[in-house]
């Protein structure tokens, strides 16, 4: 991986103006993605609105334990989940199709709510291609959560903004980005890198994203899903779409499994100011560094 923390600082420089919107006239960030991408999300948002809920358990494919499986999500228990999806894929007793692609699938989805998208996207290759919204779903929040944990980030769900975004705030510009990260050192960076850093973060976004807008078009009523390609608006620099994305699928989620985390981002969406202010306070953990932060060390 090359750079591309750098690259984060730069779509962050977006979150930390939403809050100054409106206030006064100001040219909007470089959006990432391109514009049929873009086109997308506003006709996601506007489906979302007239679907009729979708959730995974109902699909024909799901394994037997799917609503369990869904139950402990919603109750906060990510633990009793994988616990669930372990056992319908490893015993001997489960009907055959608790053990194929979709129940692969099932897993990779409860490894992501615990926080482990590299074991998440082993799941998903040997399921194979994605062919369903929730494979779809589960692929591209696994892959996005894996380019956070990269790069400091912890948890299921980060939030919208983090210490290591901060850093690389600093980063992207060239300077101080050190300071956030204990015993590091300040460093500059030279034109090329930042550039080659935007090129490989604007290929990871636009993918998750595709993957997200991939599952909410089989599935138009899939709030989860909804609620990725919003979170991931926000990362492209899609300000105006990730709003409405956010406002469509915010009545949606409840009752749904990250639907505290929805509200969280909604809070720091319209006014970052708390979740920067936290974001200032913890080091990141050196265990979590990210070696395209080489620099840094």
């Amino acid at each position: 991986m090359i750079w591309l923390a750098a690259a984060l600082g730069l779509i962050a420089v977006s979150v930390l103006g939403i809050a100054y919107t409106g206030k006064r006239r100001r040219r909007g960030p470089t959006p990432v993605v391109s514009p049929e991408l873009a086109g997308r999300l506003a006709a996601a948002a506007s489906a979302l609105t007239d679907a009729t809920p979708w959730q995974p358990a109902a699909a024909g494919d799901a394994p037997a334990t799917a609503a369990a499986f869904e139950a402990a999500l919603i109750a906060g228990e990510p633990g009793a989940a994988l616990e669930l999806a372990e056992a319908a894929l490893a015993s001997p007793q489960a009907p055959a199709a608790d053990r194929d692609a979709p129940a692969r699938v099932w897993l990779a989805w409860a490894l992501c709510a615990n926080g482990q998208p590299r074991a998440a996207l082993d799941q998903l290759a040997k399921a194979g291609e994605p062919a369903g919204a929730l494979a779809h779903y589960v692929a591209a929040r696994a892959g996005h959560l894996l380019f956070e944990h990269g790069h400091g980030a912890v948890g299921a769900i980060p939030p919208l903004i983090t210490t290591g975004d901060l850093a690389v705030v600093t980063l992207g510009r060239g300077r101080g980005g050190a300071a956030w990260l204990a015993g590091a050192t300040d460093v500059q960076l030279s034109a090329a890198q930042v550039t080659a850093a935007i090129a490989e973060h604007r290929e990871v976004t636009a993918r998750c994203l595709t993957g997200a807008l991939a599952a909410l078009e089989l599935a138009p009523g899939f709030a989860d899903a909804a609620y990725l390609a919003a979170r991931l608006a926000v990362k492209a620099g899609l300000i105006g779409q990730a709003r409405a994305l956010f406002d469509a699928v915010a009545p949606r989620m409840l009752g749904r499994p990250d639907a505290a985390a929805l509200e969280r981002d909604r809070k720091d969406l319209a006014d970052p100011t708390r979740a920067v202010a936290a974001a200032k306070q913890p080091a990141l953990d050196k265990g979590q560094r990210s070696r395209s932060l080489r620099v840094l060390k």
